[in-house]
């Protein structure tokens, strides 16, 4: 799975999230808003349930995360996986 999203993050704490980010390679930077409290990132998750383990951890480990708001979400490779008959 792959997402476009946006971490809401506290003011004037972009630089402290953008350097702990980096230490989650499932984690794409992309973008900031002007404000600086909002960052446009990607995620890459094996599945919904590791998705959402993904945003728990970086919740709890990142303290100016306020939260993570997914845009889009590509099912396509879940969908493959249940048409073609795969299972976990």
């Amino acid at each position: 799975m792959i997402t476009g999203s946006v971490i809401l993050i506290e003011p004037d704490s972009d630089q402290e999230v953008l350097q702990a980010l980096e230490g989650f390679p499932e984690v794409t930077f992309h973008a900031k808003s002007n404000s600086g409290t909002e960052l446009v990132v990607n995620f890459e998750a094996d599945d919904p349930k590791a998705l959402e383990d993904l945003c728990e951890r970086l919740k709890k480990r990142i303290h100016p995360i306020i939260d993570v708001t997914h845009i889009y979400v590509n099912f396509e490779e879940e969908v493959a996986k249940l048409s073609s008959g795969e299972n976990d």
